[in-house]
């Protein structure tokens, strides 16, 4: 072997076993905070950014927005489960946690669970047609998310918006004026996106976004996200 074949042999052999990993952590159930990142460059800048969280539940486990708390960002955590909320405010001291049921109208729903702390609490009565494990919990009324923004002085344009709702997500995004409010990334839940892209294009929730100017940039099991269309 020439020396310049050793060079080669031992710069081929530091690339295949010595070169640095960047591991990565992601606290989102299927890695959706990752992906947000990359969209948003979270990381490439030091500049803080805001987050509004509808269903919140668990504010580390299989959070969306957790990883972006502990980057120093802050923001509004929504849940309407009063044992979440104060789980909430515990462990995310920077946000502002709100208990409310999030719609297009104000009407009173009951909110039904299969169990204690779920992550299927749903106020959706379809979703409970289909599951008769659910017991109903409490009655709530519900708000848009409009009036709740407007409550929290929340920025009218800000980074990251996450609504995970339990099939009540396309309500959630009918009470939100993506006129008033615009944020520049957004994930939600995808029901259709059960039995295929197909579905999940054609549903409701993707039409309202993609005329609202939203692209849809990615697609995560059951959440997709999408960019508002002049961010790059």
């Amino acid at each position: 072997m020439t020396f310049r074949q050793t060079l080669q042999f031992i710069s081929r052999f530091r690339r295949a076993y010595l070169s640095p990993t960047k591991a990565l952590t992601s606290y989102s159930q299927c890695a959706e905070d990752l992906i947000v990142k990359m969209f948003l460059q979270v990381g490439l800048s030091k500049a803080k950014g805001y987050y509004v969280d509808v269903g919140c539940h668990h504010p580390r486990r299989g959070s969306n927005t957790f990883g972006f708390y502990k980057a120093g960002w802050n923001g509004i955590l929504i849940d309407m489960e009063e044992d979440k909320v104060r789980v909430a405010k515990m462990a995310r001291k920077r946000d502002l946690v709100v208990q409310s049921a999030i719609s297009d109208r104000v009407e009173t729903l009951n909110i039904y669970s299969p169990g204690e702390f779920s992550t299927n609490a749903t106020i959706d009565p379809e979703v409970v047609a289909q599951h008769p494990e659910y017991r109903r919990v409490n009655d709530i009324t519900t708000e848009t998310l409009t009036e709740i923004l407007d409550r929290c002085d929340c920025p009218k344009k800000f980074e990251f918006l996450n609504i995970d709702c339990e099939g009540n997500d396309f309500r959630v995004l009918k009470g939100l004026s993506l006129r008033k409010y615009e944020p520049k990334v957004i994930c939600i839940e995808i029901w259709e996106s059960k039995t295929g892209l197909d579905d999940m294009i054609a549903s409701d929730i993707h039409q309202h976004l993609v005329s609202l100017d939203y692209e849809l940039r990615s697609w995560a099991v059951f959440s997709a996200i999408y960019v508002k269309a002049a961010v790059s």
